[in-house]
Parts: structure tokens; C-alpha cells; sequence
């Protein structure tokens, strides 16, 4: 190795167990525990303590906008850092100034473009960040997860492509675990045991959840009354609730935080709907398509090609139309679908995480 490293700091806004850069992060935390020093900087932890050799370093600020809550907290963290000898920074939040930033975001630069709202002090923020970020002048490495979205970032900061680190797709090993003692993994979450549909993703706007109540509500009562609707994630819950008490159905329509075995809950689903507004990637497909479960997405997830060769599954085209999913979740469901209980090997490919320590230590 080129430098001596002894320690890796790994920086976050705020961590929970089941968002997708946290458990990213976490994966790549511990796999870096075997060998170096692991330390966390974050804001929030809202999880159990990992292991001895991961430390937990809470950077709190009083800030009352966000934005400045962020700012304050990658200046702390970059004051920390400097105390720091022989160690490497990961930023798994979008903040400039560390030696790597983890791509699971897609470019807020392209996804914003109205020029009065970009004069604000939120936007503005993240504008920077970014800009420093993939501009050729930065200094930080890109872990990069959609190769997609690197075309996007290319195509506004000409970002050199050496720059960029790839790192392929990767499932948990726990996804190709069978047990043949089958149990009902959300038994009790509703009043009545019924066939149900799934939702799982934090960030409920982006991954469309408005989107896939509106289709549950509009199925038929003879096929609705079959099926509950199981929603799995952490954010603001309180404006989705009220569409689903509007729509009368919050005996088969409920939100929780998360699942420990979602690959279990997979297994015992009837479909997942995920009509995502934009995806960098969308693991949860490539999890579901291991567990044989039906999908219907959308083309704006960076892993829907996946989807496009499964017999039984449904992207739907560019642009959204909401009556389009409505169909399909309608069709899908009315199919008789005699799915394998047990996972489809033929992704266990991507059960091998891809990421050379090495290079990262060799910065």
C-alpha cells in the first residue's frame, strides 16, 4: 500500500437500518472492520450498535434548517478528520471535501432545474456539493453503482471517467437461505390474513408510493377484498396515511418502518409495486427478483432492465400515467401466478460483493 492507513471514517446524515445507502454502507463497515479501524460520523442513530470494531460518532448541531444542519455537519466532520492521521473518509451523504463519496443518489443538478428555486439556500447547497463533488478539480474518488447515472453526471461537470469506481449489484447472502418450515412473516400486521401486495423503499415520494395506493384503491372489490397491502419504510408517513383514510382502507393498507427478513416477506407476497419517480438503481428489484416475486417499476430505475426479462413482471413506459399502473397492478393480480417458494440461483451471481478493499486503502 501506498499509505499506511489505520483507520476508515465513514460519513452519513442520519443512519437507520433499512434505508438503502445505510445498509450499503454498513455492508462495506463491516467487510472494512476485518482488517482496519472503523468509525461512523453521523447526526442521528436510530439502529443497535454494530460491532466492537465499528465505532459511533455523533456530530449534533442545533441548526434549525436542514441545510444548515448539513453544512454544520460536514464542517464538524472535516475539522474531525483533520485530527485524524493515516485514516480515509467515505461520504455516503452527498458532501464534498472527503476522499470518496458513495453514488447512491442520483444528480440533483438534473432533477432541478428551476432557476428561482435553485436561488434558494436548500438548493444552493446541494448545487455546491455536488459541483465539488464530480467537478475535475475535486480531489474525491466516485463509488459508483449505476453506470447510467455516471452518464448523467458526465454529461453536466465532464467528470473523467478515472474518477469513477465501479461496483456491480450485490444481494445478501441471507437472500438464497431457505427454510422449509414455512411461517407467515407479517402474521398479526393486519386484522385479517389475506394474500398481499408489497411496498418497500424509504424516500416515499421518490419511490412512488402516492402512486401505488392510488392503483390498490382503484382495484375492483372482488379482487381488492383479497388482498392486503403491506408498505415497509422510513419516512414521513402522516400525508400517506390521510390518502389511505380517505380511501377508506386502512384495515388493508398499513406502513411500518421495516422488516429484518424481507426476503422472507418476498417469498409469501403475491407481487411488488415500486412505480418509482426516479431510481438510481433499485436494488429492492434485483431482491425481489431473486425471491421469484412479481414487479411492476418503471423505466426511471436504473435496474428496470432487469425486470424487462422477467415473464412475469411489468415496466411501465415513460411518461407516468397513473391508469397505466392501475391496469397493470390490476392485470398481474387477476393472474393465477404460481410462483416458486424458493429463491431463483441464478442470482446468487450477485451475491459476490465486488469492491477491492484494496483500492480504496491505496488512495
Amino acid at each position: 500500500m501506498d499509505k499506511k492507513v489505520k483507520k476508515f471514517v465513514l460519513i452519513i446524515y442520519k443512519y437507520f437500518p433499512f434505508g438503502g445507502a445505510q445498509r450499503d454502507m454498513m455492508l462495506l463497515a463491516e467487510k472494512l472492520s476485518k482488517t482496519f479501524a472503523v468509525e461512523i460520523l453521523t447526526m442521528e442513530w436510530n439502529a443497535i450498535k454494530p460491532s466492537k470494531n465499528i465505532q459511533i460518532k455523533l456530530l449534533k448541531n442545533n441548526a434549525f434548517f436542514n441545510h444548515k444542519k448539513y453544512s454544520n455537519f460536514q464542517q464538524k466532520a472535516l475539522e474531525y478528520l483533520e485530527s485524524q492521521t493515516d485514516s480515509i473518509s467515505i461520504a455516503f451523504s452527498k458532501l464534498s471535501g472527503f476522499d470518496f463519496y458513495y453514488a447512491a443518489d442520483s444528480c440533483f443538478t438534473f432533477k432541478n432545474k428551476n432557476f428561482f428555486l435553485n436561488l434558494f439556500p436548500r438548493n444552493k447547497f446541494f448545487l455546491k456539493q455536488e459541483k465539488d463533488i464530480f467537478s475535475n478539480y475535486s480531489h474525491t474518488k466516485i463509488l459508483s453503482i449505476s453506470k447510467k447515472e455516471n452518464q448523467i453526471y458526465q454529461s453536466i461537470f465532464k467528470t473523467d471517467n478515472k474518477k469513477f469506481i465501479f461496483i456491480p449489484p450485490f444481494i445478501d447472502k441471507k437472500f438464497f437461505t431457505f427454510n422449509k418450515i414455512i411461517s407467515d412473516p407479517i402474521k398479526g400486521y393486519f386484522s385479517k390474513n389475506k394474500n398481499f401486495i408489497l411496498f418497500v423503499g424509504s424516500g416515499f415520494k421518490t419511490k412512488g408510493l402516492d402512486r401505488s395506493i392510488h392503483a390498490f384503491a382503484s382495484l375492483p372489490h372482488s379482487i381488492q377484498k383479497n388482498y392486503n397491502f403491506a408498505i415497509f419504510g422510513k419516512d414521513k408517513a402522516i400525508k400517506y396515511q390521510k390518502l389511505i383514510d380517505q380511501y377508506n382502507l386502512s384495515d388493508s393498507i398499513k406502513i411500518f418502518e421495516g422488516h429484518n427478513d424481507i426476503h422472507k416477506v418476498m417469498r409469501e407476497a403475491s407481487l411488488l409495486i415500486h412505480p418509482a419517480r426516479y431510481e438510481n438503481t433499485g436494488l429492492i428489484l434485483l431482491e425481489a427478483l431473486s425471491q421469484n416475486l412479481p414487479i411492476i417499476t418503471t423505466e426511471n430505475c436504473g435496474y428496470s432492465h432487469y425486470v424487462k426479462d422477467h415473464n412475469y413482471s411489468i415496466v411501465l413506459n415513460n411518461p407516468f400515467e397513473q391508469n397505466q399502473l392501475n391496469a397493470a397492478l390490476q392485470k398481474l393480480l387477476k393472474t393465477t401466478l404460481k410462483k416458486p417458494k424458493t429463491p431463483d440461483l441464478s442470482f446468487k451471481k450477485f451475491t459476490n460483493y465486488q469492491l477491492d478493499i484494496k483500492i480504496l486503502a491505496n488512495l
